[in-house]
């Protein structure tokens, strides 16, 4: 006894080895994606908590103090103050070679918590090593600390290399996994379409007359004709 097949019933079982592009290429892909996004977002973060540290606060000091610095080759330390800063604002530097100050040609902020740190000068020193450095402003109320005067442009650099870069190319590499997903469903059902095929038509069923192999069983008969007329009498 055949099986009844209903319509469009097939083979429903496609080999996973058959179909293209296979898993682990898929895997792969957004693999990589998500490891260069996830790079993306740390990178932003570690650029984030470097701004927040350009002021080094626990050296901050009031108007008379001193503090360190640091300055290495390819360093760029500079003087911050606490917003508001009083005109008149000085300072020096001591340390193991000449050093002089110089003024940014654009401002640059950074808050920390209810605090606003002013960029106010940059140092210069040629010889590497430990300088001390002391402030003062004429009303002797004013707040200096030691940091980085990289700024914005180095802010964005940092972040263009450390975050907009990966984050591109994982949002790319997103978009590649997605397309191959969409080709491997497509060809799926090429390949279901195709055994289909090749599985032959359903047999039909249903209430009609049985026919055997030689044809209609039983007598053939043509369309319906009308009777002849009877022959008229003379």
């Amino acid at each position: 006894m055949s099986k009844h097949l209903g319509p469009g019933a097939g083979p429903s079982h496609v080999d996973p080895s058959l179909i293209r592009p296979r898993r682990g290429v898929l895997a792969g892909v957004w693999v990589a994606a998500g490891l260069l996004l996830l790079g993306a977002v740390a990178g932003f973060v570690l650029t984030l908590v470097s701004a927040v540290d350009a002021v080094d606060r626990d050296q901050a000091f009031r108007s008379g103090g001193s503090a360190r610095v640091e300055v290495t080759a390819g360093s760029e330390p500079a003087v911050y103050g606490r917003a508001p800063v009083p005109e008149g604002a000085e300072c020096t530097l001591d340390g193991p070679g000449e050093a002089t100050f110089s003024r940014y040609g654009a401002s640059y902020t950074v808050k920390l918590n209810r605090t606003t740190w002013v960029r106010l000068l940059r140092i210069e020193a040629g010889t590497p090593g430990t300088y001390t450095l002391r402030c003062t402003d004429p009303a002797g109320s004013a707040t200096f600390a030691p940091g980085d005067g990289a700024g914005l442009g180095a802010l964005a650099n940092t972040l263009l290399l450390r975050s907009a870069l990966p984050g591109l190319a994982g949002l790319a590499l997103a978009g590649v996994a997605i397309a191959l997903v969409v080709k491997r469903s497509r060809h799926r059902n090429r390949l279901a379409a195709e055994a289909l095929g090749r599985s032959g038509p359903p047999p039909q069923h249903g209430n009609g007359p049985s026919y055997g192999p030689g044809g209609p069983a039983g007598p053939q008969h043509d369309p319906w004709q009308p009777p002849p007329r009877a022959p008229r009498k003379e």
